[in-house]
């Protein structure tokens, strides 16, 4: 039996679809908001504002503020210079035999907490006007390599001095007589800050044995590389204006008086997507097949890493 005033309060209730339409809300015991609504109350849209950390692993882009070959980006990232270089000219291959060159260049970094890198470096020589002779790649070098980078979490009280310590592998992959390769061990101190990179790299080659036949395959193929290329190389790498770079490479021998110089000089190009580049180059080792011979080039193209 309903109480006093219960009749009133059952007949509002029955009465109110038909007074409000069959769609009106039912009166509802006041109670405490269920979970699912107060979550919702409380949680407020996500809007994401920023673009992922330029460090997050797999990430490649280029950044017009850093030095590729000193970065430390988690994942993989970019390395040495990477460029396309469509029109070059060298004197030792003139005309038809004018070359495209091009070179790709990236590092991985094994962890996060560990700055153990494996990277991965290749040029290529591609004579795309010598259709007499199927527009061949009269050469590619291969390059891949290893190494531990030794850096102070605060540089400012080393000078910002670090150093990488690797060992790498350098060949052109081809046959006898044209096959060429060494293994280096290497240290290659370096003083970055701000707009300015000084990077020098010195090398130990891991001896080969030279007194096997000239036919075996496991025989030195250029134990006088050295005497071309000496035992250290200098980098200087400076930026320059509004974002230009210019990079400068020096080998050489004193006791042979035999080296090599290269500048490459870039200018990003529409949305720092690439760079404008213009390369020269003098000396011995552009290639491996070319180690002891001397060679002149410049040309012209864009680079994606610098």
């Amino acid at each position: 039996m309903l109480p006093r005033g219960g009749w009133i309060s059952a007949f509002i209730i029955a009465c109110a679809p038909a007074a409000f339409g069959d769609d009106a809300p039912l009166p509802v015991e006041a109670s405490e908001p269920s979970a699912e609504t107060a979550t919702a109350a409380v949680e407020e849209p996500v809007i994401e504002t920023e673009a992922p950390p330029k460090d997050a692993p797999w990430s490649i882009a280029t950044d017009v503020e850093s030095f590729s070959l000193t970065s430390d980006a988690r994942g993989l990232s970019l390395h040495k210079p990477m460029y396309l270089l469509p029109g070059t000219y060298s004197g030792r291959y003139p005309g038809n035999n004018s070359e495209v060159l091009f070179a790709i260049s990236l590092k991985f970094r094994v962890h996060k907490s560990v700055p153990l890198y494996l990277a991965y470096s290749q040029k290529s020589y591609f004579q795309a006007l010598n259709g007499s002779e199927s527009k061949p790649f009269r050469e590619n070098n291969f390059n891949p390599e290893a190494f531990f980078r030794l850096k102070p979490k605060r540089p400012e009280k080393w000078w910002h001095l670090a150093t990488d310590v690797g060992i790498e592998h350098e060949s052109n992959g081809q046959s006898l007589p044209d096959s060429r390769s060494w293994d280096r061990l290497y240290i290659a101190p370096y003083w970055q800050r701000d707009k300015t990179l000084v990077y020098w790299k010195w090398w130990w080659r891991i001896p080969e044995d030279q007194n096997r036949p000239p036919t075996d395959p496991k025989r030195d193929d250029n134990p006088d590389i050295q005497d071309f290329t000496g035992y250290t190389e200098l980098k200087i790498q400076q930026q320059l204006f509004k974002h230009h770079q210019i990079s400068s490479n020096f080998r050489y021998n004193p006791t042979t008086g035999r080296g090599s110089a290269g500048i490459v000089y870039t200018v990003p190009g529409p949305g720092d997507a690439f760079f404008w580049t213009f390369y020269a180059f003098n000396g011995y080792a552009e290639s491996l097949l070319d180690y002891d011979r001397s060679v002149t080039r410049v040309g012209v193209g864009i680079s994606v890493a610098r």
